[in-house]
C-alpha cells in the first residue's frame, strides 16, 4: 500500500521475508553482501522514485514488479556498487594519513583548529576528529574506486 512507502519500519516489517529473499538472492548472484536493513532502504527508495517503473498501480494498489525490479538490481544497483575492505591498501593508507594529521592538529603545525565550531572554548578529543578527518576522506576513495572500476580512470589521491 501507498501509506507503506512513508513508513520504513513498517515497510520493512511488511516485506521482512521478501527482503531477507533478497539478500541471499543478491549475494549468491553477484556475490556481493548487503545487510538487511540496506536492502530494505535500497527497495523502499527504489520503490518510492519508481525508477525503472518497478511499481505498477492496479485501482488503488501498489505491487512490485519483480521483472523490472531484478532489472534495476543488474542494471543499476551492481554496477554501482563499490565495496572496499578494511584492508584495503587505500583504506590503509587513508588510516595512517589521517593519525597524521589529527597528531599536527594537536601539536600545531597545521592551521587547523581543534576547538568545535561554533564553540571555541570545547576542545575536541583526538579520537572525534580522527574520526571525522576519515569519514571525511573516505568518500575519495569510493569515487577513486568507482571511476577506475567504470571508467578505466587512473587516480592518485594526496
Amino acid at each position: 500500500m501507498k501509506g507503506d512507502l512513508n513508513s520504513p519500519s513498517r515497510f520493512r516489517n511488511r516485506l521482512y521475508d521478501y527482503i531477507a529473499e533478497v539478500k541471499e538472492d543478491i549475494l549468491n548472484h553477484y556475490n556481493v553482501e548487503f545487510s538487511f536493513e540496506e536492502i530494505g532502504d535500497l527497495l523502499i527508495s527504489v520503490c518510492r522514485s519508481n525508477d525503472f517503473g518497478v511499481m505498477r498501480y492496479q485501482n488503488d494498489k501498489m505491487f512490485l514488479d519483480e521483472e523490472k525490479f531484478w532489472r534495476w538490481v543488474d542494471k543499476k544497483l551492481i554496477p554501482n556498487t563499490i565495496t572496499v575492505s578494511l584492508g584495503d591498501e587505500d583504506v590503509v593508507r587513508l588510516l595512517i594519513f589521517c593519525i597524521e594529521i589529527t597528531y599536527q592538529m594537536f601539536g600545531g603545525g597545521t592551521k587547523a583548529t581543534i576547538t568545535q565550531k561554533g564553540f571555541r572554548q570545547r576542545r575536541r578529543t583526538f579520537e572525534s576528529i580522527l574520526v571525522d578527518q576519515f569519514v571525511g576522506k573516505l568518500g575519495e576513495i569510493f569515487v577513486k574506486k568507482f571511476l577506475e572500476k567504470n571508467y578505466s580512470a587512473r587516480v592518485e589521491l594526496d
